[in-house]
């Protein structure tokens, strides 16, 4: 029996990381065919995400024979809550924690769940896509 959602991370935002970390390691535009044959994912869901993270301002894109896709910014700047914030419906620990809750004045355990998202959200900002490229994270 659960008594509050898991923190999951889902496929999507699984692939849409290793996508960017593909797109992080080449020069110029990448079309979605080669990221999703090296990275065995499907094609359109590949698209549905760059989607998403172009929206977010994360990639670019651009059309024709040389086009595809590219960081928007500095890997430097691309953190892993930035990548998660955009391709997850919600990246709260528990439902809870966004003030949504009509018991939330009452719950003895709210207050632990507000520090652990807080700490959660400030290590995934401290992580950032050229750390990971350069394993230099903990």
């Amino acid at each position: 029996m659960s008594f509050c959602h898991q923190v999951k991370i889902s496929k999507k935002s699984q692939y849409g990381l290793r996508a960017l970390f593909h797109l992080a390691g080449k020069k110029g535009f990448v079309s979605v065919r080669e990221i999703a044959e090296e990275e065995e994912i499907s094609s359109d869901y590949l698209e549905k995400i760059f989607f998403e993270l172009e929206k977010n301002g994360i990639i670019k894109s651009k059309r024709g024979p040389s086009g595809g896709y590219a960081l928007a910014m500095n890997p430097g700047k691309i953190s892993l809550r930035m990548i998660l914030e955009t391709l997850e419906n919600t990246f709260d620990l528990v439902e809870c924690v966004d003030d949504g809750c009509r018991r939330i004045e009452n719950c003895p355990v709210a207050p632990v769940w507000k520090t652990l998202d807080k700490e959660i959200k400030e290590k995934l900002e401290l992580i950032n896509l050229k750390s990971l490229i350069d394993k230099n994270y903990e």
